[in-house]
């Protein structure tokens, strides 16, 4: 009977893990960015550099997203890597992160982490 029960439990337990529907992974881990919700997170994007260019810089413009990630954190999280141009005109390649915590004042992190560069973290209001 007891082998039975653990036969049942183990079972479910597996049903349940393999439940979750083709492209997603677990509950709060980061999903890969496509179609509407990639053009979203671009959105996102621009109006962060918008923003930040506008106050104490940096002053970059986005080129081209290369990949993109969204995750559900204490807030959201977006993560991409992206080409952006600097104001002297150069592309370069860099990973950013926005951290979005919209409940608190300046509660958009941004964070530039560029190839020869040291990482820089900003943040500006929603």
């Amino acid at each position: 009977m007891f082998v039975a029960k653990l036969l049942l439990v183990c079972s479910a337990t597996f049903l349940v893990a393999n439940a979750l529907p083709q492209g997603f992974g677990a509950l709060g881990a980061p999903s890969q960015l496509s179609g509407s919700s990639l053009q979203a997170a671009e959105e996102t994007l621009r109006s962060s550099l918008t923003k930040l260019a506008s106050g104490d810089g940096p002053s970059y413009r986005l080129s081209k997203i290369l990949s993109a990630s969204y995750q559900v954190v204490s807030g959201s999280l977006n993560k991409y890597r992206a080409e952006l141009v600097d104001g002297n005109g150069s592309t370069k390649v860099c990973d950013i992160d926005i951290w979005s915590q919209s409940w608190l004042p300046n509660g958009i992190q941004v964070t530039f982490r560029c190839a020869g560069e040291p990482e820089l973290v900003k943040n500006h209001n929603a």
